[in-house]
């Protein structure tokens, strides 16, 4: 950022004149004390870090570094490729287990089909149908010989003989025959057995997963309600139509069950089947885990479905974890949620995959594992093992590279001290070029508070500007205004607010901040080398600081210091851009309780674009307060001359608080009134008469914007005529001082 362009920093008791680049004293003063900084300093520390042992350190750091990394992405590469060889296994694991359940579906559709077609077991079957006109003949057929002998004849030719229950059941829905007569004359009411139960009159037999339905499960012995697969196949008539469905219950808690045991016995592989609703179909090998965490009333629990919900707990239940969210409030495990999530989907490949990282399981276990969707049974399967054992054999590597690490990086520190001891030594008799990850590279600023310097990122090569509070003033109360500024700045995210990147302190604790490189012109350098600028480019100026005190302002600060000298007009992949400065005096109106410094020391700014409440009360300040400075800038932009001149800072307090402020018009006639009337609007000495907000601001320029004209094209022609004008004036400096040598 060139001197000129640059804003001074403000002392807050007395700002100095602005000083020439001819009689800026060439001092680095961030701590190491006043050094002289001559021309050819750069080159001269650079040749002395060659010979120093600061290189042999850095390489030594460096070769640390690479060899840390290079332990590291082989790690990771072990634990990639032994996750992926796991999940595999589990995906063929579970590719068996799928398949034995197609071959058990398979074997009982067949079985209820071959039923269905028995002469002993179609003729009493009819029968009950046609009797069975009506719910109530339906509760009388049931009671009847036809019944008895239905039951007698399937039970006495079925291979089934884990059946728990048989029905009989008409297209409605409702129980023509039944094992359990208080059934006879009910209709069942769920919609997926139902929707099932239409599949099969049409002429197909039918498998239905377990629901947490009553009239779908069964009371066993000890009097629960124990969860039921069903197999229905149609009954046909003469015409070989469907008349009625023999529906075959099975308890899913034994035979179908056992399909998943196999799995369960390898290692600590886990097995299981869920719904979509999150349901665990099948018993839990962690009953006794579940019970202990109060997840399931006690361990017997565990071996009835619809007991265990297949969601993340948030922490490891083993360990102690209790979750405060019910079990029906917590996300499902990952491989359940991707599992559900691609029931539509139409490829099998779709509708499975694994999970190579660990997730946690419906313990809280920490977990690695494959899933699969089977739309033909409308349920889940998961096989998964827990991440200890599945990454086991990298617990030796691991230590293997902990002991190595350990070399590494004590070899680092012993490295690191002695780089410290140097550049210790190198600021004691040399001069310090760095502060952080930033290469100082000249002063360009210099206020009663702080300088300003053009430093670049050591790695990104970005050239910033870096803000150093001075250290004969680096006080209590100055170093936390210095620490506000940064601190309530980098809030700020609006494109025409200084960028804030980075902030910290020196060796010795001066605090500095990293903010963005600006190459422009402020607003007060503008008007002094054009005059007055046109309406539309006012316009075009004035609404884009007005969009950065809005963000402000909704953010709950005001600025408190806009003036020309804080606003710059620069070049940001496009041409006019603006930028507000300078936060020094920013106000947080969200934190009064915060000591305010305008508390402890006199008014604080510019009074000749300070508002009247201001200078009444410098703590007295709000969002209207920065809208009448924004008028004064309005009126310096538009007019070419500021608001009031006064001999000294007193008597232009006391015209901002007893003289009306002038008109925009009395002065540059061609301004619009609309535009007139706004900056006289924002100058009124009482707050309540100004624009409320700048949103009421932007909304006027808006309107006034409309029949202005500020354009790319003439902002681009501008800029490049005034880059011209500086490279003709650099040029004739550059040869008048060749001149003067020569």
């Amino acid at each position: 950022m060139p001197p000129e362009t640059l804003p001074d920093p403000e002392d807050p008791v007395a700002v100095p004149p602005k000083r020439s680049g001819r009689d800026r004293p060439k001092v680095l003063d961030i701590g190491a004390g006043d050094i002289e900084a001559p021309a050819n300093a750069i080159p001269n520390i650079i040749a002395d870090l060659v010979e120093t042992e600061t290189w042999r350190n850095a390489a030594t750091i460096l070769m640390g570094v690479l060899l840390i990394g290079l332990g590291y992405w082989a790690y990771q590469g072990l634990h990639q490729a032994i996750g992926e060889n796991r999940v595999r296994s589990l995906e063929r694991l579970l590719g068996t287990v799928v398949a034995a359940v197609d071959v058990w579906v398979g074997d009982h559709r067949a079985e209820t089909a071959r039923l269905a077609r028995e002469r002993d077991v179609v003729a009493p079957a009819l029968r009950i149908a046609a009797a069975a006109n009506t719910p109530a003949a339906a509760a009388a057929a049931c009671f009847s010989a036809d019944t008895d002998d239905l039951m007698r004849q399937v039970r006495s030719n079925t291979a089934m003989s884990q059946a728990a229950t048989i029905r009989l059941l008409d297209r409605s829905g409702v129980v023509i025959a039944a094992e359990d007569r208080l059934l006879c004359g009910r209709r069942l009411r769920s919609v997926a057995f139902r929707q099932k139960l239409d599949l099969a009159f049409d002429g197909k037999p039918q498998f239905v997963r377990p629901y947490p339905d009553p009239e779908l499960m069964h009371e066993d012995k000890d009097g629960a309600k124990r969860p039921l697969l069903w197999i229905l196949s149609p009954v046909r008539g003469a015409d070989g139509l469907a008349v009625t469905v023999l529906a075959m219950g099975v308890f899913a808690d034994r035979e179908f069950a056992r399909l998943f045991s196999p799995a369960n016995v390898v290692g600590q592989v886990d097995a299981y089947a869920f719904g979509d609703d999150g349901l665990l179909l099948t018993p839990s090998r962690y009953g006794e885990t579940l019970a202990a965490a109060g997840e399931i009333p006690n361990e017997l629990a565990a071996d009835h479905a619809f007991s265990i919900q297949v969601r993340d707990p948030g922490g490891n239940l083993a360990a102690g974890h209790h979750s405060r969210l019910e079990p029906a409030a917590r996300p499902l495990t990952e491989p359940a949620a991707l599992a559900i999530a691609a029931r539509n989907k139409p490829s099998e490949a779709e509708r499975s995959g694994t999970i190579g990282e660990p997730y946690r399981d419906y313990t809280g276990a920490d977990t690695v594992g494959a899933w699969r969707w089977l739309p033909a049974y409308d349920l889940g399967v998961i096989a998964e093992i827990p991440a200890k054992e599945a990454f086991a054999p990298l617990r030796y590597l691991l230590i293997t590279f902990s002991v190595i690490g350990g070399f590494t990086v004590l070899t680092l520190l012993a490295a690191l001290y002695s780089s410290i001891s140097l550049s210790r030594l190198q600021r004691q008799f040399g001069r310090l070029q760095r502060l952080g990850a930033y290469t100082l590279e000249r002063q360009v600023s210099e206020g009663g508070m702080a300088t300003i310097w053009l430093a670049r990122h050591a790695l990104l090569k970005r050239p910033t500007a870096i803000k150093v509070l001075k250290k004969r003033i680096a006080t209590d109360e100055f170093i936390h205004r210095f620490e506000r500024e940064v601190q309530l700045a980098s809030q700020l995210m609006h494109p025409n607010t200084v960028e804030i990147y980075d902030f910290g302190r020196t060796r010795e604790g001066q605090p500095y901040y990293v903010m963005e490189y600006l190459d422009g012109v402020t607003l007060s350098d503008l008007v002094a080398e054009t005059g007055a600028l046109p309406p539309g480019r006012a316009v075009h100026v004035l609404r884009q600081v007005a969009a950065a005190l809005r963000e402000a302002h909704q953010r709950g600060l005001v600025h408190r210091d806009v003036k020309p000298d804080n606003v710059m007009l620069c070049r940001r992949g496009e041409d006019d851009v603006v930028k507000l400065l300078d936060f020094g005096l920013v106000k947080s109106l969200e934190r009064e309780q915060t000591r305010d410094i305008t508390k402890q020391i006199r008014v604080l700014g510019t009074p000749r674009y300070m508002a009247p409440e201001r200078i009444l009360n410098p703590s007295d300040a709000d969002a209207r307060s920065d809208i009448y400075a924004w008028g004064a800038v309005a009126y310096f932009l538009l007019t070419g001359k500021p608001l009031f001149e006064g001999a000294d800072d007193l008597e232009l307090a006391n015209q901002a608080l007893h003289r009306p402020a002038p008109r925009v018009a009395e002065s540059e006639p061609q301004v619009p009134d609309a535009l007139d009337a706004l900056v006289a609007a924002c100058l009124e000495k009482d707050r309540a008469r100004r624009p409320q907000s700048a949103d009421a601001v932007i909304e006027a320029l808006d309107r006034v914007a409309s029949r202005l004209s500020w354009t790319p094209s003439d902002a681009s022609a501008w800029w490049a005529a005034f880059r011209e004008q500086r490279r003709i004036a650099a040029a004739a400096v550059e040869a008048a001082r060749s001149s003067a040598l020569g």
